[in-house]
């Protein structure tokens, strides 16, 4: 059995991929496996991931009934996950080889349900990288809502402490790795930092998070429907929040 389950939802990622896989393939540690889920994919993914997979067993594809999201793709990969632990990995993005080493250690070490590292934003060619991101040390319900730099790239997950980890879905379920964290966070679980640069997320046009202005929007809805925030606590988070994300997409842009 695999100690890491990497998860990757595929959507038109051809152009992507090879890297991808690539960064995943170089990990120090060896026992992991990836499931690439293709969500309705009209260009070559399938094809690049089934030749990967031919060459490394370690590689597995699923299929989505069309085209259902990202979070449902996540969803089906852990209804099939095999790994204690699990490690989210978009198409896109990177990781450096110590990834699953630093961060397993430090979920060992530190006894910890989950943990996040630090990280860079790179740009589309893969080229120019933006200063280090880094989340604040622990991840509980105040971070989560003033704090930027926790997303899928940079988890990893114990599965004997966070045993019912799942993504939202639906109409309203925007952000759904914030409501996913926010889900585990209340049931008392807490996130520790990994202080080690140990990722690339590639901005592009296309990237989900490309309109600040709407994520905002929709953070605060978040703040109000899903957190159920008091509204003066709502405010202040809120502001505190949109600060941060300011302030980390300046410095952070790829140079």
């Amino acid at each position: 059995m695999p100690q890491v389950s990497v998860i990757t939802p595929v959507y038109n990622a051809a152009r992507w991929l090879p890297e991808t896989l690539e960064s995943v393939r170089v990990q120090t540690m060896l026992s992991w496996e990836h499931i690439l889920v293709d969500d309705g994919s009209t260009d070559e993914s399938v094809s690049i991931i089934q030749h990967a997979g031919t060459a490394d067993p370690r590689i597995r594809l699923l299929r989505t009934r069309g085209k259902m999201g990202p979070a449902a793709a996540r969803n089906l990969a852990l209804a099939n996950a095999q790994g204690r632990y699990l490690a989210f990995l978009d198409a896109d993005d990177l990781w450096l080889p110590e990834k699953l080493v630093c961060c397993l250690d430090w979920l060992q070490a530190h006894d910890s349900s989950f943990v996040f590292h630090d990280y860079r934003h790179m740009s589309s060619d893969g080229i120019r990288l933006g200063a280090v991101i880094s989340g604040a040390d622990q991840l509980n319900l105040r971070t989560l809502h003033t704090r930027r730099g926790h997303g899928c790239l940079c988890m990893v997950f114990d599965r004997k402490r966070v045993e019912d980890l799942c993504f939202p879905i639906g109409a309203r379920a925007k952000h759904e790795d914030f409501l996913a964290w926010l889900r585990i966070i209340k049931q008392g679980h807490v996130g520790h930092r990994v202080p080690h640069d140990l990722g690339r997320y590639r901005v592009s046009e296309s990237s989900r998070n490309a309109n600040k202005l709407h994520a905002a929007y929709n953070t605060w809805l978040i703040y109000r429907s899903a957190s159920k925030l008091p509204l003066p606590r709502a405010i202040l988070w809120w502001i505190q929040y949109a600060w941060n994300a300011f302030r980390m997409y300046r410095y952070a842009r790829p140079q």
